[in-house]
C-alpha cells in the first residue's frame, strides 16, 4: 500500500509543475536538466534535430527519460494562427518554421489551459510571444523590454508596406524590413 502511495504522489508532483515550451536556447544551456526539472517541459522534434553535440543530446536524452521533456506537434490549425499574425506583425520574414511551429504549440497549450512559459533567447519569437499573451523567459540574454511592429522599405523606389511581401509589387526591388513602431509590453 505504501509502495502505491509514493507513485500517486509522484505523479501528482509532475501534474503541478509549471509547463513550458522549449526552443534549442533552452536544451544547449550549461545544468539543462537540473534547471527544467522545475517544469513539464514540452518541445517539437524539430528543436531535437537541432541539438547537434554529444553532450546535449545525452541531456536531452536525460529529460526524456525522466519524463521531463515530451515531444509534441502543434495542430495545423495553430501553425497558421501564428503564421498569419507573423506576417501582420512583419515577423515572418525573421522566423525559422521550427520558429512557427514552437510558438504554434505554445499558443496550442496556452488555449488548453496550460499556462506554459516559453523558454527561449531568440527576440524575434519573444516579440511574436508578446502578440499571443505568452509569457516568455531568455536563458542566455536579457528578454526584449518592448513589442516591436515591423513594416518592409523598398531599397530602390522608397514605398513601404506594412505587411512582409518578397520583393516591391512597384518595381521589383527587394524590401528591408525596419521598425515602423515600439510597444510597450
Amino acid at each position: 500500500m505504501k509502495y502505491v502511495f509514493v507513485e500517486e504522489k509522484k505523479h501528482n508532483k509532475q501534474e503541478h509543475r509549471e509547463k513550458a515550451v522549449l526552443d534549442t536556447s533552452a536544451l544547449l544551456i550549461d545544468n539543462a536538466i537540473e534547471y527544467l526539472q522545475r517544469y513539464h517541459c514540452y518541445t517539437i522534434s524539430e528543436v531535437i534535430d537541432e541539438v547537434r553535440t554529444i553532450r546535449h543530446k545525452a541531456c536531452v536524452e536525460a529529460l526524456l527519460d525522466l519524463k521531463i521533456l515530451e515531444v509534441m506537434e502543434p495542430s495545423e490549425e495553430y501553425v497558421k494562427t501564428v503564421l498569419k499574425i507573423a506576417k501582420a506583425t512583419g515577423d515572418v520574414a525573421a522566423l525559422s518554421k521550427t520558429d512557427i511551429k514552437i510558438l504554434a504549440l505554445a499558443l496550442q497549450l496556452k488555449d488548453q489551459n496550460a499556462n506554459p512559459m516559453l523558454l527561449t533567447d531568440d527576440y524575434t519569437v519573444q516579440n511574436l510571444a508578446s502578440h499571443f499573451k505568452i509569457a516568455y523567459q531568455s536563458l542566455k540574454t536579457r528578454s526584449i523590454k518592448k513589442r516591436i511592429k515591423w513594416r518592409y522599405r523598398c531599397i530602390a523606389c522608397n514605398n513601404v508596406y506594412d505587411e512582409h511581401l518578397e520583393e516591391c509589387p512597384v518595381c521589383g526591388h527587394k524590401l528591408k524590413r525596419e521598425v515602423a513602431r515600439y510597444e510597450d509590453l
